[in-house]
């Protein structure tokens, strides 16, 4: 009988741990797969945060002019009405970065491609640290009036420019250049001018100094006339709008993460300006 009782007893041990080894698995099991749940729920919040953010970052860029660049940090009230329908009961972190002006743009331009880069940019007004009014007409245009141009082979350019009433004006020469372009553009510091004045074509000989000081929304157009890539820098202390707009919106939901990235090549909006008549 005390065989029978000790045998019984260890057979009870053995069942009490397993049935304990079980329940721990399952609830283990329960316990990753709840995590797992939560993650995925998490990763949906957080890529709906980055999306509301790119779309908020484009609707602001609608709203201004070329160049205008902007920055929504985790501390700025904009970060904090984006993720108000994410997941209220987790730490949310959303934010936004739209670069569309630089001091400095390296490209390449393909045989027979173009770029086309504004000589201006918009600054936009401050409201909130380095957060820019998203309103219309809160534009804060800035002029860039030197800048320096540099490539690897020869190429036509192109500046296009409008006076105070709309008016545009063209300046225009093909060959090699490098230099500061505005003040001075090696041997090159002067252009052939071309403007429409009624039904007549007016021209002449104009220096390009002149011609950036007397024009707004001033537009340079790089063309490759050559058979081969041409690599080209252009740097300014001022800033100018850049030929691409990218735009990278982030949202971090408890430990899920989601990036969103969009980049435009902006110089296909301008594709007309090419045929321009001042295009020499």
């Amino acid at each position: 009988m005390q065989n029978q009782s000790g045998f019984s007893t260890i057979i009870a041990i053995l069942m009490t741990a397993f049935l304990t080894i079980l329940s721990a698995s399952i609830l283990n099991l329960f316990v990753v797969e709840n995590n797992i749940n939560h993650f995925l729920s998490d990763g949906i919040s957080a890529y709906m945060g980055a999306e509301w953010a790119l779309e908020y970052s484009l609707l602001k860029s609608t709203n201004h002019r070329e160049g205008f660049s902007d920055v929504i940090s985790r501390v700025d009230r904009e970060s904090e009405l984006l993720n108000n329908n994410t997941s209220p009961s987790k730490k949310t972190i959303i934010t936004s970065a739209l670069e569309a002006s630089w001091k400095s743009f390296t490209g390449t331009i393909t045989p027979g491609g173009f770029e086309i880069i504004p000589l201006f940019y918009d600054k936009g007004i401050t409201i909130d640290n380095t957060v820019k009014n998203p309103n219309k007409n809160t534009s804060n245009l800035q002029k860039t009036n030197t800048f320096l141009v540099t490539q690897d082979g020869d190429i036509s350019w192109n500046i296009i420019g409008n006076d105070s009433v709309g008016k545009t004006f063209g300046i225009a020469w093909t060959g090699g250049m490098s230099g500061s372009f505005g003040t001075i553009w090696a041997a090159i510091t002067e252009g052939f001018e071309k403007h429409m004045d009624g039904n007549e074509m007016k021209a002449g000989i104009r220096t390009i100094e002149n011609f950036l000081s007397s024009y707004t929304n001033n537009y340079l157009i790089l063309s490759n006339i050559s058979n081969n890539s041409i690599a080209y820098n252009i740097s300014s202390t001022d800033s100018f709008s850049l030929p691409t707009r990218s735009i990278r919106s982030s949202s971090t939901v408890g430990k899920s993460k989601q990036n969103i990235d969009f980049f435009e090549n902006r110089s296909r909006l301008f594709d007309m300006i090419k045929y321009s008549v001042f295009s020499q």
